[in-house]
């Protein structure tokens, strides 16, 4: 099977070069109760694509990988270590994070080949992906779930999704994802594919911290992410039909519905998937949860509640309000902020407006008449260089 993926357009009208691949209006992976979304896609699935149609297309397809290879050499015959400088972060739930960063010269080539995949072979994503995706947020993501008007939540996480993300893996799923199957098929194409994706793993696995590792992972999930939106979009728990809506941002994966539902037979669906893939993923156990919008329903750092609103919550707001009551009263009292301070607050707003713009307008609005000031001019004087 051969995966293929383009734009969503509205009405599901396809402006691309494999428009003919698209004859067959069942095999969607946007159900039509999703509005229109020009950063929507759809994937569309075919036992064999006529090859010998495409073949001058794909044989400038290799000879760009050849090219790329041969300015590239030295990432390809050395050790990738030299390349790379590792340190930690903090985990929001605790710990630290490894990151491994390739340096200039390395991540050049890594965006390059990024470049190349996206703007020369018009890659794209499925439509349940939202992580790292131009235009797309954790907001979007949510708003997937709450034009379904869903009640009930099961999220999964998926364990060490990038570091378990091996090679053979990558290159097994893009012998069926168009139009990296097509150049797999051409004279030379699997050896330069196979090149040009070496730089990008380390260690047998994904490096966190690279330009090209999050477009890597939405690549390879095409047929993963189809998968599992059409067969919970068809789903039946031996009692009743269900209709799912499923998302992925990054390894965080959301399924929701209106009626309450069996969460089990869902992860045994889910990781069926995973077998029939011979995928490397693991549910993270720990980080599973089910439950309904009249509880605490937090999704990616956001909340969708029972009035089926995607909100920050109230310790979000009342943390904001005390933020800003602190920043304002030690300015006026000669305590500068640290140029850092500043600009974790300014994030916080721009992040909370765009969840929440009347709200978070409202607040502001309310504390400047409170404290006789313009705390965003502030904030922008203080940040200005």
């Amino acid at each position: 099977m051969i995966y293929v993926t383009a734009k969503q357009g509205p009405r599901y009208k396809q402006v691309s070069l494999w428009d003919d691949l698209f004859d067959n209006p069942e095999d969607l992976s946007a159900p039509e109760a999703i509005p229109f979304n020009p950063t929507n896609t759809r994937t569309t699935v075919r036992d064999r694509i006529p090859i010998e149609r495409y073949s001058d297309m794909l044989r400038d397809y290799v000879a760009k990988l050849v090219a790329f290879n041969s300015r590239n050499a030295r990432f390809i015959e050395n050790d990738l270590h030299d390349f790379y400088y590792s340190f930690s972060i903090p985990k929001r739930s605790g710990g630290l994070r490894r990151i491994n960063a390739p340096n200039d010269e390395l991540k050049a080539a890594q965006r390059e080949l990024a470049g190349i995949f996206q703007n020369e072979f018009g890659v794209l994503y499925h439509t349940s992906a939202f992580a790292y995706i131009k235009k797309r947020s954790t907001i979007d993501c949510v708003k997937r779930h709450q034009s379904n008007e869903s009640r009930w939540f099961l999220k999964m996480d998926l364990h060490d999704f990038f570091g378990s993300t091996t090679p053979e893996f990558v290159f097994n799923m893009f012998k069926m994802i168009w139009p990296f199957a097509g150049i797999i098929s051409t004279p030379g194409g699997a050896e330069a594919l196979k090149k040009a994706l070496s730089i990008c793993f380390l260690d047998g696995g994904l490096p966190q911290g690279t330009p090209i590792s999050p477009l890597l992972t939405n690549i390879m999930m095409i047929p993963i992410d189809h998968e599992i939106s059409n067969q919970l979009r068809r789903f039946s728990d031996g009692q009743r039909n269900i209709h799912f809506v499923y998302t992925r941002y990054a390894d965080d994966m959301l399924v929701s519905s209106k009626v309450d539902f069996k969460y089990r037979p869902v992860i045994d669906t889910i990781c069926g998937i995973f077998g029939m893939f011979s995928a490397p993923f693991a549910l993270n156990n720990d980080k599973t949860r089910y439950g309904s919008s009249a509880g605490s329903n937090w999704n990616l750092g956001v909340m969708l509640n029972k009035d089926n609103k995607i909100t920050i919550g109230h310790k979000n707001k009342d943390y904001l309000r005390a933020m800003l009551c602190t920043y304002t009263n030690d300015r006026a009292n000669g305590r500068p902020w640290e140029l850092s301070d500043i600009q974790h607050l300014a994030g916080k707003i721009s992040y909370y407006k765009m969840v929440e713009p009347d709200a978070v307008e409202a607040i502001i609005e309310k504390h400047n008449g409170k404290f006789n000031t313009n705390v965003m001019r502030c904030i922008a004087d203080d940040l200005s260089p």
